[in-house]
């Protein structure tokens, strides 16, 4: 699941190097914002009484101790204990509350060389903290308000300088703490960092400190980011991180990879996350306020409705649960029905253009067709030549109509477009005749499957002239593609009995292997461009 040089291996291959040979870096930032997702009450004071890790970890590990964090915390705390980095680090200040109406904690870490960082925690698995990261769209929270005065209480006491730092929702914490308190605290902050963490939303707060977060901000985000992203400062462009999970998974700060004293970084995010980001960043600025807040409250009740108050215990009363989460949105207010149909809606709209210009491109329609031949000429071969006939009449009709249209819009004289249309009307009547008459439909069926062939060659050889196929690839195949067309189309009109039953049955699996491949081709080239490192 996670990588071999990771923070766990940072603590381990360079937790030896003291600080005093190796100065305060970002992934010992990362070490700190992590850290504060230990749950220590009984081991670390919520005053100025300090005790060092080490000591922090001898009790935590004691026997009598009830210690329920994720067991990748506790390793965590393990390696930093043993490290000669953070070992002799002292814990003060630790605060944690959890309430049905805020979740919050932060605790207070003075490195051995008298660096001190302030971290905040993210957000745990309670349905009351999940609600806080929504509520940060349309009003400033109890949390961040605790996070103001908790930073002001401590920075009081001494002239000191501070780190601030956090993860997921800690990040923004740590950033509405140092833009809102006072200026003269303010100027003893010397770096925030913020680790796929939401930004502050300009309608909520007062007017942002651009210059100041310019100088004192440093945002880092995995390749796949949606929380990093929301409400991010355009200004200030963060460090991305690589990861060795996918998707919404690169959130887990234990995934990213480490280099040394450094990142592992990307040059761009992912494509996908980017199409995530502008749905969410489309609704969000389509939103008022006050749709914001009704949405979130109606969301959340419904969540509680299923009898649980943690985020990934919603499943615990199983059908029953899930029952009352959906009977509890339906009862919700008309705005958030409205707004979470707009939302759907936009996501759907987004899905269906990308499905789209994806399948049905002339070349995935042709490699469509193909499948469906293929699967007659299987199935049904004393039907397929009939079936190939249709096909060409039915391409017959709507290319017709077609020209004739786009001949009609032109700006050919009017006996050049008298000429054009009645040609092309001609082979729209031929086309309909072939259909309604079973008989003609036998007799010219070979007729027009050989034509449409070589018609059809016809046009793919004049698309390699035009040099209208990219890539050596593509146009090695369109041409074989064009030949065999040929090919096909005059032994189809000048020898039709060669097609026996058990040729055509041959020829519908050849169609079926050459329309997936056109599928998956056309699925393999409309496929984001994205730079070199990331293929």
């Amino acid at each position: 699941m996670y990588p071999d040089n990771n923070i766990f291996s940072y603590l381990k291959w360079r937790g030896d190097i003291d600080l005093a040979k190796a100065p305060f870096n970002e992934i010992d930032a990362l070490v700190l914002a992590v850290f504060s997702y230990l749950d220590l009450p009984k081991i670390v004071s919520s005053g100025n009484k300090t005790i060092t890790i080490s000591e922090a970890a001898k009790r935590y590990f004691a026997p009598n101790y009830d210690n329920n964090d994720h067991v990748y915390y506790q390793r965590l705390l393990k390696l930093m204990a043993e490290a000669d980095r953070f070992k002799n680090a002292k814990l003060s200040n630790f605060v944690n509350t959890l309430t049905d109406q805020t979740q919050f904690s932060a605790i207070k870490i003075q490195l051995e060389d008298g660096t001190n960082f302030i971290s905040f925690r993210g957000t745990d698995d309670s349905l009351v903290g999940w609600k806080e990261d929504f509520e940060i769209s349309f009003k400033t929270t109890i949390a961040q308000k605790q996070a103001k005065e908790y930073l002001e209480k401590i920075m009081r006491h001494d002239d000191q300088h501070y780190l601030l730092g956090g993860h997921s929702k800690g990040g923004n914490l740590a950033e509405y703490a140092a833009i809102n308190i006072e200026p003269k605290f303010r100027n003893r902050i010397d770096y925030i960092y913020t680790f796929d963490s939401p930004g502050i939303a300009k309608e909520v707060g007062a007017q942002l400190p651009s210059k100041f977060l310019q100088e004192k901000l440093k945002r880092f985000v995995p390749e796949f980011s949606i929380i990093g992203r929301l409400f991010e400062p355009q200004t200030i462009k963060p460090v991305i991180v690589d990861s060795s999970r996918p998707g919404l998974a690169q959130h887990d700060a234990f995934s990213w990879t480490v280099n040394g004293s450094h990142f592992s970084t990307e040059k761009h995010r992912n494509p996908k996350a980017r199409i995530y980001n502008q749905l969410i960043n489309d609704w969000i600025g389509d939103a008022t306020l006050t749709e914001r807040e009704s949405l979130t409250n109606d969301l959340f009740d419904s969540l509680a409705a299923s009898g649980s108050d943690k985020i990934n215990q919603l499943n615990k009363n199983g059908f029953g649960g899930f029952g009352a989460i959906l009977f509890s949105l339906t009862g919700s207010s008309r705005r958030t029905r409205f707004v979470f149909g707009s939302l759907f809606s936009a996501i759907w709209q987004n899905i269906k253009s990308h499905i789209s210009s994806t399948l049905f491109t002339v070349d995935s329609i042709i490699g469509w067709v193909m499948l469906v031949l293929g699967i007659i000429s299987l199935t049904v071969p004393q039907y397929a030549l009939r079936a190939f006939g249709i096909l060409v009449a039915f391409a017959g009709i709507g290319y017709s109509v077609k020209q004739i249209i786009d001949t009609a819009q032109s700006k050919l004289q009017n006996r050049q477009k008298r000429f054009f249309i009645v040609s092309w009307l001609i082979i729209f009547a031929l086309s309909v005749a072939l259909i309604s008459n079973n008989r003609l439909l036998i007799f010219l069926a070979h007729y027009f499957l050989g034509t449409f062939l070589i018609i059809y060659s016809y046009i793919r050889i004049r698309q390699l002239i035009l040099r209208r196929i990219k890539g050596v690839f593509h146009v090695i195949i369109t041409a074989i593609e064009a030949l065999i067309a040929f090919a096909l189309g005059i032994i189809v009109i000048v020898n039709p009995q060669y097609f026996t039953k058990r040729s055509i049955v041959i020829a519908g699996a050849l169609l079926i292997a050459y329309g997936f491949f056109k599928l998956i081709g056309e699925v393999f080239l409309q496929r984001k461009k994205i730079p070199r490192k990331h293929r």
